[in-house]
């Protein structure tokens, strides 16, 4: 059978076909989901490897009653453009209502917690703001439209600040845009562009939330944990503590085909003979690859060995076949100082901080994605989502959580770069700009404070040549697919729909399941969006 793009043969599926999957982050565990359902293959044939204790990457959450909580993320969804994630959630039962599908679990939520924002952006002095003003001029609106129109080919591999003059981001439409995607003025243009493409039509919406929809509890709980569920019911082996450290290709011209697959369990290294009808399947790079946490009293630490091993396997891969079209992983884990990023995650004892911040903000628990600190020096944003944020967390337990996009400038309240800074000082940074100044010892007293330094989250934003992620499947290859946010699939990255969406083109192209891959979602040529759009902008 022939793949598109691809010279060689592609193996067929059989009953004895075998898949292994490097990676157990969604586009892992996606791809696992959709080798079942849509090629039919055995979940007894099917092996993820994962480096850490847990699956889920960015998705991943811990923590009960008795220690504190933890997720590295609180990734939101949206109905139109998540086509991808959809599908692959309709399959999976909910773990609290069986009879639904992930899917349907989460509109429902959805459709009974609806979002409605008060307050958006939180100004110099306290001073709220809903951004009812985007504070956009015209030259603004024209480069923004201009931008959303012309060919990504004559903009690649420049930042976003080469386009936009430094008015753009003193906006209010850019703090909003800014901290609504977590993209800064140093990165790739492109990606900008692509999400401007596929999010501008709900601008009108994108203030105050209602263009999003979220989990019912975190993600990890509500998508992660069923996922995992579902496969290990199928019979699907997860390898965990497994790092995959590098493939063999056999010695063909023109022809990409895995003959072997290297892993380390527990120190040993070990193989596998890559069968004539199995596929590999690659997660190459990670978002949260060597995080390393802190606490309320010792920072969390900057690692730079790349030793969770998403990044020493993509280097190695592309040292056996230079110049084969495999992406250049040095573009993107090797500039720290600007794909770093801190986040941080707070369980308090008591309502305190949550009681300020809603008569502050009048946003409820879960009223508002998020609040962005305008004047922060490290570009902070603060969520505080629907209690309880957890299924475990008990009554009397509330969990908030921030993010700071620029962790090496010293903070405005607190004399200390965000990395040098332990939970406490952190939690006295924010309550700071909110003004929580007298009520501040009691909030440290009944709060435990976890911050985490993840070096590369905003790697795959900086800017690159569209060469520098591999395709999905890459020219030549016969039974290997890369996956996630450093692979070129069309989508937005750092969106759970792009690793979901590389699952399933990797699954419909490679093991030929007749499944059509959705388009990426857009509605920039649609005239009705856009007069929805510009009243909004021109506000």
């Amino acid at each position: 059978m022939k793949v598109k793009g691809v010279v060689g043969r592609v193996p067929a599926v059989t009953d004895k076909t075998k898949v292994y999957i490097a990676g157990g982050g969604m586009a892992g565990l996606s791809a696992a989901i959709f080798a079942v359902r849509d090629a039919h293959v055995s979940g007894k044939n099917i092996h993820i490897f994962e480096g850490r204790e847990s699956v889920g990457g960015s998705l991943y959450g811990e923590g009960t009653p008795d220690t504190s909580y933890f997720t590295f993320g609180d990734w939101k969804f949206h109905r139109k453009v998540y086509n991808c994630t959809w599908d692959v959630l309709s399959e999976i039962p909910s773990l609290d209502q069986p009879d639904k599908s992930v899917t349907d679990e989460i509109f429902e939520y959805n459709d009974k917690h609806k979002k409605n924002a008060r307050s958006r952006l939180i100004h110099a002095h306290q001073r709220t703001d809903n951004a009812e003003s985007m504070g956009l001029k015209w030259k603004h609106l024209g480069k923004l439209l201009k931008l959303v129109y012309i060919p990504e080919s004559r903009i690649e591999n420049r930042r976003i600040d080469s386009w936009f003059d430094p008015t753009f981001f003193t906006t209010n439409f850019w703090k909003v845009f800014s901290s609504m995607f977590a993209i800064e003025y140093w990165n790739d243009l492109v990606e900008m562009k692509r999400y401007a493409r596929r999010f501008m039509q709900d601008v009108h919406k994108m203030v105050s939330g209602r263009a999003e929809v979220v989990t019912p509890y975190n993600n990890y709980n509500s998508m992660t944990e069923p996922m995992r569920k579902w496969l290990e019911e199928k019979g699907v082996h997860f390898e965990m503590r497994c790092k995959v450290t590098d493939l063999d290709f056999k010695p063909v011209q023109d022809e990409l085909t895995v003959e072997r697959f290297y892993y380390a369990r527990n120190g040993k290294n070990e193989k596998i003979d890559v069968g004539d009808n199995d596929f590999v399947f690659v997660t190459n790079g990670s978002m949260v690859a060597d995080l390393r946490r802190g606490s309320v009293t010792e920072p969390a630490a900057l690692e730079s060995g790349k030793l969770d091993g998403s990044w020493t396997l993509w280097e190695n891969i592309v040292k056996k076949r230079p110049g084969s079209g495999l992406g250049n992983p040095a573009n993107f884990d090797s500039h720290r100082d600007q794909s770093a990023w801190m986040i941080f995650m707070v369980d308090s004892r008591d309502r305190t901080f949550i009681n300020l911040y809603e008569k502050f903000t009048g946003n409820k628990p879960g009223q508002a994605n998020m609040v962005t600190l305008t004047e922060s020096n490290w570009h902070s944003s603060v969520l505080v989502p629907a209690q309880p944020h957890f299924r475990n967390q008990p009554n009397g337990r509330y969990i908030w959580a921030a993010c700071g996009f620029m962790p090496f400038e010293k903070g405005n309240y607190v004399n200390k770069k965000m990395s040098e800074c332990n939970g406490e000082d952190i939690m006295t940074e924010v309550c700071g700009h909110l003004g929580f100044d007298k009520e501040l010892p009691l909030i440290l007293k009944n709060s435990t404070c976890v911050p985490a330094m993840l070096p590369y989250v905003m790697s795959h934003f900086l800017p690159r040549k569209r060469s520098d992620r591999p395709q999905v499947v890459p020219q030549g290859s016969t039974n290997l697919a890369f996956m996630g946010q450093f692979t070129e699939s069309g989508e937005c990255v750092m969106l759970v729909e792009s690793s979901i969406r590389c699952a399933k083109i990797a699954v419909s192209n490679l093991l030929n399941t007749g499944e059509k891959v959705p388009p990426v979602y857009t509605q920039v040529n649609n005239p009705l969006a856009l007069f929805k759009m510009l009243p909004t902008l021109l506000r």
